[in-house]
């Protein structure tokens, strides 16, 4: 580990490995595909029409029209009698389906057209639509030249752009505060389409309930109205005059989860309703069974007399053949799982399937279903035959069902050779950081020469290119372009470089008689800090603990504050008694508590912050004080020009919650709320630009001197442009927070401040005070703070409580980047906004330079020598351990619902913390502030 010349640049640099990385990591661990079409020779596209010799005759379109009605986020709680009364009385079949896991919207309509599992990483491909389907129902339809129309969301037209006749999107799919212009879009167009013949099927997709849940939650009143807006559409379509022998499927892509939100695996996001409607059915009845999403794929295809696509790994759903006849049901079962044994040849192999028990079923299966053909033809329905008919019907589904559980296993894939490349450099970096911390002198040492440098580069570079030949002639890599087997040569090259680096600094350490001399460590830990550090990365490697892991926060984070206020309580009153031999001990110990009440006052106050969701009734008062409690807070960081318009801007802020009905305001017509929450949002913009430019303003040059902006004072400058833009973000976050979790922003700073003061007064009362001991304090408890605060806005480690209701804070239409800074600015302002208060605390506690601060080096130098490269080096240990962990855990029943969702917040936090550290180590940059 050489000699850097900027430790901040060389932090960055390690960042960016780790991130590399990272994403090497996840393009490993969740290949962009599951499963690609087949092209063995067995699998065929077409209908089978021969069984043992005999002829078969694929069964006709059983209706002459098809309607999918797909509303999004529709529970399988929500239609009720009262809420859809049309739909659960003109029903003719009520089914439940189950949702595989991502439940977001594209993954779940790939599964419908295609009748294959989504990977886990097609979350991220849900915000872009970036996929084009090769193989599904619409492209069958349309290769045999059928009408297919489709109304809604826009992300059918990207999945399949030339399969539709007809189709009417919704362009603005993703902007949330749009509740009903889109569904009546939906609306108008459908009583288009009805007065039309010629369509075979109809696609109808309705966001408006998505996106209600999205903004108001799950108890929306908004929700019910909805719901009977929805009604009313079906029956609209019952009752049309066109509609005579149809089939219409009323479900849901996903559910919806108690917060609102989807993305995770509880019961409400991964169950959803499916109503049948059709001319001729029997009476309303409703079925316990639970079928698979999937299962629509191969069931639709048998229906609309096509043929099941290639990739579909689906079962029959038996209820919705009952309008075939028993000829027809046969095949339609022989069918489905003639497919899927095609497809199990492919996957394990000819000799494995013909040993298989599943095999033995079906050919029970169709030795029976030959011997009913004739008797089925003749339209004999005797007791004998409905026997054989049944048992060969239980054998094709046990077959089907059979291979599907296996094949759905099966399609879990990995590129180990990314995933030992990402997890190598990970590791690598961030031992490599860590390490240079705690070991300073080994960024000075100078046991190496620079040939020696050159030759361990030349090392990592043949290492890497031999590593990489050898792993894509094993096929260990599944990359097959040359131009990405040379770009993963970068990284191979930059893991081994890094990791003989390491394993050289561990020698040293551990072995120190085979070097001159031995690495001693260069800051004295805190053993009870770190070993809750360590409890916290043990708890990673349990399900439960991840989905319960803001318990771990707010038990460990109080657990250390409470630990290290009794420290510095025992420290002051030895120091105190000793200074006044031991006299009168209850007095020096009665005033030493006094003097940490604030401390206690904050663990109260942590403690009620865990039940926000409970002061609903109080928000307008909450909202009021936590606002003013904020500006209070604010002041030290800014001018009084400043402080003048931070107030109009929270002023603002509860202006624009009380129009939209959140908090008690002055009652106004609708038309007049509508007119005046633009002029509110554009007032607000203006305080923070004005707060903005005053601050800026206060580091330009004056005239009559004529220096320049870096020549005078540059830390005090630093300083100041370093709290103007942590005060506008923080302005900006109130706008964007919940109503009742704006508390925690004024809160989040006095704990932040009496942790701090708590820390100084420990340092302070040592028998050797040491700046390093304290600032190892600060950096642990400011990480373990910010988590703390992540966990009490309501986040979690499930998708589902991403909230997205602030990236449209304003907006009329959704923009993609503006999105998706709001809300990566809104889920993570504790992570942000506690790191930034972290390095201006440091910086006002060097320019004040009072007390025993005087005798040490600055603060600021520690900036760059201690205070940065530490935090990055404990933000990204935790997430290199839990990589690791991913891959131990890759078969886990949980990898998917559990893991997988915490290993991309995990990330995305790393990404987020890059690019915070980024902008600040460009100021301090700008200022010439060298370690």
């Amino acid at each position: 580990m050489e000699e850097h010349r900027s430790r901040l640049a060389y932090t960055f640099y390690m960042l960016t490995l780790f991130l590399g990385g990272a994403v090497l990591f996840l393009i490993g661990f969740f290949p962009a595909s599951y499963s690609v079409a087949e092209k063995e020779p067995f699998i065929s596209i077409h209908r089978p029409t021969t069984l043992h010799g005999e002829k078969l005759n694929p069964p006709p379109a059983s209706y002459e029209s098809f309607i999918l009605f797909l509303i999004d986020a529709l529970r399988d709680d929500f239609p009720t009698e009262h809420t859809m009364p049309t739909v659960n009385e003109r029903a003719c079949l009520k089914l439940s389906l189950h949702v595989d896991i991502p439940t977001v919207t594209m993954p779940r309509l790939k599964s419908i057209t295609t009748g294959t599992l989504s990977n886990f990483i097609d979350i991220a491909l849900n915000v872009g639509h970036t996929e084009q389907l090769d193989d599904s129902l619409l492209h069958r339809l349309k290769q045999r030249q059928a009408v297919v129309s489709f109304i809604g969301d826009h992300t059918w037209v990207q999945l399949f752009p030339s399969e539709f006749t007809r189709q009417v999107a919704n362009n603005d799919s993703f902007y949330v505060n749009d509740f009903y212009e889109g569904d009546r879009t939906v609306t108008s167009a459908l009583a288009e389409e009805l007065e039309k013949t010629d369509w075979k099927l109809l696609i109808l997709h309705y966001l408006g309930l998505d996106h209600i849940g999205h903004v108001e939650g799950n108890d929306s009143p908004r929700i019910k109205t909805k719901l009977r807006e929805m009604d009313d559409a079906v029956k609209k379509i019952l009752d049309h005059k066109n509609m005579d022998n149809y089939l219409l499927m009323l479900t849901g892509d996903h559910g919806m989860a108690d917060g609102g939100g989807h993305g995770g695996n509880t019961p409400s996001e991964t169950t959803v309703p499916l109503y049948l409607y059709s001319k001729n059915c029997s009476k309303y009845s409703s079925s316990a069974k639970r079928y698979n999403q999937i299962d629509l794929t191969p069931t639709l295809a048998v229906l609309l007399s096509v043929e099941i696509p290639t990739m579909s790994i689906g079962c029959l759903i038996p209820e919705m053949l009952q309008s075939l006849t028993l000829e027809d049901q046969m095949y339609a079962y022989f069918y489905n799982a003639h497919h899927l044994l095609n497809k199990a040849r492919v996957k394990f192999g000819y000799e494995s399937v013909r040993r298989s028990d599943y095999y033995h079923w079906y050919q029970n299966a169709t030795l029976l279903h030959k011997q009913l053909l004739k008797p089925l033809r003749a339209g004999d329905g005797s007791g004998a035959s409905n026997v054989h008919y049944q048992n060969a019907k239980l054998n094709y589904l046990r077959v089907a069902r059979e291979i599907s559980a296996q094949l759905s296993e099966s399609l879990v894939k990995f590129d180990y050779g990314f995933i030992a490349v990402g997890l190598t450099l990970t590791t690598a970096s961030t031992l490599h950081l860590l390490l240079s911390v705690l070991f300073l002198d080994i960024a000075s040492e100078k046991l190496r020469l620079q040939n020696f440098k050159a030759a361990q580069l030349l090392l990592s570079l043949v290492i890497g290119a031999l590593l990489n030949v050898a792993c894509h002639l094993l096929d260990i890599v599944l990359t097959s372009s040359m131009l990405n087997s040379l770009l993963l040569l970068v990284p191979i090259v930059a893991s081994i470089y890094l990791s003989i680096d390491v394993i050289q600094a561990l020698i040293k350490i551990a072995l120190p008689p085979l070097y001159a001399r031995r690495l001693k460590l260069s800051i004295p830990l805190p053993i009870p800090l770190l070993l809750c550090f360590a409890i916290r990365m043990g708890t990673l490697g349990s399900s439960s603990f991840i989905e319960y892991e803001y318990k771990t926060w707010y038990y460990l984070g109080n657990t250390l504050l409470l630990l290290t206020a009794f420290k510095t309580l025992r420290r002051r009153i030895t120091k105190a008694n000793v200074e006044l031999d031991g006299r009168h001990l209850h007095k020096i110990a009665s005033a030493c508590l006094w003097q940490q009440r604030k401390i206690f006052v904050v663990l109260l106050l942590l403690v009620l912050m865990r039940y926000l969701h409970r002061l609903s009734a109080i928000k307008s008062t909450l909202m009021l004080f936590s606002l003013l409690m904020f500006w209070a807070r604010l002041r030290k960081f800014t001018n009084t020009p400043q402080t003048v318009f931070n107030g109009v801007a929270f002023v603002l802020v509860y202006c624009f919650r009380g129009l939209n009905g959140q908090v008690k305001f002055v009652e106004l017509p609708s038309y007049m709320v509508g007119r005046i929450l633009l002029p509110v949002l554009v007032l607000f913009w203006c305080c923070v630009a004005l707060v903005f430019v005053l601050g800026y303003r206060t580091v330009l040059p004056q005239q009559s001197t004529g220096k320049s902006l870096l020549d005078e004072r540059p830390k005090s400058n630093l300083l100041k442009l370093l709290q103007t833009n942590m005060t506008c973000s923080l302005i900006l976050v109130a706008l964007l927070y919940k109503v009742q979790n704006v508390v925690l922003l004024p809160t989040m700073l006095i704990t932040l401040d009496e942790t701090y003061k708590l820390c100084d007064a420990y340092g302070s009362t040592a028998r050797k005070f040491s700046v390093r001991v304290v600032h190892v304090y600060k950096i642990i408890l400011t990480l373990v703070i910010a988590r703390m605060f992540y966990f009490y806005q309501g986040n979690s480690n499930s998708l589902s409580t991403i909230d997205l209701n602030p990236g449209y804070m304003g907006q009329t239409s959704y923009n993609p980047g503006i999105v998706a800074f709001f809300v990566t600015l809104n889920t993570y302002s504790a992570e942000i906004h506690s790191f930034l208060y972290l390095i201006v605390h440091t910086l006002r506690t060097d320019l004040r330079s009072v007390g025993i601060i005087q005798l040490q080096p600055p603060y600021s130098r520690a900036i760059d020598t201690l205070v940065m490269p530490m935090y990055a080096a404990l933000v990204l240990l935790p997430v290199a351990f839990y990589l690791c962990l991913m891959l131990v855990f890759r078969y886990h029943l949980f990898i998917y619902s559990v893991f997988s969702p915490k290993v991309l917040y995990d990330c995305y936090t790393v990404l987020v913390f890059y690019l915070v550290f980024l902008s600040t180590s460009l100021y301090f940059k700008l200022f010439k502030h060298d370690a």
